[in-house]
């Protein structure tokens, strides 16, 4: 009983918890739209740390945004410190005023967004490889507008409710 005990607080504190709320952003600004801050071409550069603090990879990112008919399409080029390529295209739809729906090959079902004031948070399993498989990881994922041209980044990962770490990326618009 006792072990079980430690193992359920010890899931907890490397859980964590979130604080961050949609609603603490209502009035900040400038808004962020993702259609219409990430159309055209935009630049990131980024870091994974792992979560006992070690940065684990690091990259850059060149994207393009593109409004095709009633969808966002979001084509996203990485290349990682160790020469690793990657590319992924998101197809993004606006469900609602401030709600979205992403899709991507290495997403597992459907991606969802709801954004506030400067703010958006998306919900997703990303589909990771790891060693010669795949690894089903959850993402909560915030991006917060600096200003019209800058944009942070935070992502936690989680694997059965453990943080993994987080993804922390930095948006300038071209």
């Amino acid at each position: 009983m006792r072990n079980v005990l430690i193992a359920l607080i010890l899931l907890i504190f490397l859980g964590g918890c979130n604080n961050m709320k949609l609603e603490n952003f209502a009035d900040k600004q400038p808004t962020l739209k993702i259609e219409e801050y990430f159309l055209g071409k935009t630049t990131a550069s980024g870091l994974f740390i792992d979560r006992l603090g070690k940065v684990r990879r690091q990259f850059t990112v060149e994207m393009e945004g593109i409004q095709q008919e009633d969808s966002f399409i979001l084509n996203e080029i990485f290349l990682y410190d160790d020469g690793e390529e990657e590319f992924r295209r998101w197809e993004i739809k606006k469900t609602g005023e401030k709600t979205y729906e992403g899709t991507s090959e290495d997403i597992k079902g459907i991606a969802l967004g709801e954004r506030s004031g400067n703010a958006l948070n998306w919900h997703y399993t990303l589909k990771l490889k790891y060693g010669d498989g795949i690894m089903n990881v959850k993402f909560d994922d915030w991006m917060i507008m600096q200003d019209e041209k800058n944009v942070f980044n935070k992502a936690t990962m989680k694997k059965f409710g453990i943080r993994l770490g987080e993804v922390y990326l930095f948006f300038t618009k071209q």
